[in-house]
């Protein structure tokens, strides 16, 4: 068994695709849905003691964030700052299995999992957005956009796209 650990509920339904896509079984992952970064990061989270109980359990476990925006003034916003905290708390959790991370972003290392699934399309739809984001002239984010053109499509994204690479390789490396 393997666990993957994220901020939202919808990153639970997208890894539920991902997993099928890749064909990678879904009966081996146990999901943990901490409604939060930085429900994520609180090494005292009730979660986090659950796996420890059953770590002898479990093969791996991959924890997955949104790199968010660095202007944040929270201070674990950004993706360096979400990495760093990533790290310290793999480190700090001394679980005895592998722990690993991806940090869900564009390709400028912002924004959150709608950015990452942005980020794929091709360069006629982006070109589109970005033209509606200055007619429209209100600063749009990415979770706007996606939900408003993408999310009823169902995940019309190209999963072999080279941006799902290091994560489609992080997936596998949770399974072996």
């Amino acid at each position: 068994m393997v666990i993957i650990a994220y901020e939202g509920k919808s990153d639970g339904e997208f890894f539920d695709s991902l997993l099928e896509e890749y064909k990678l079984s879904k009966n081996e992952v146990i999901y943990y849905d901490f409604q939060g970064k930085d429900n994520l990061f609180n090494i005292s989270h009730s979660y986090y003691d659950e796996i420890e109980k059953m770590q002898n359990k479990l093969d791996a476990m991959l924890l997955v964030v949104d790199a968010d925006n660095k202007k944040d003034p929270n201070p674990n916003r950004g993706y360096e700052a979400s990495e760093q905290k990533i790290k310290e708390l793999i480190e700090n959790l001394e679980f005895n299995m592998p722990i690993d991370y991806y940090i869900m972003c564009d390709e400028k290392q912002e924004g959150y999992l709608e950015s990452f699934l942005l980020s794929v399309l091709n360069n006629e739809q982006k070109k589109c957005i970005e033209s509606f984001k200055k007619c429209f002239q209100y600063e749009l984010i990415d979770k706007w956009v996606y939900n408003s053109f993408y999310k009823h499509n169902k995940y019309p994204f190209d999963f072999s796209h080279e941006n799902f690479t290091t994560l489609k390789q992080k997936l596998q490396d949770l399974f072996s």
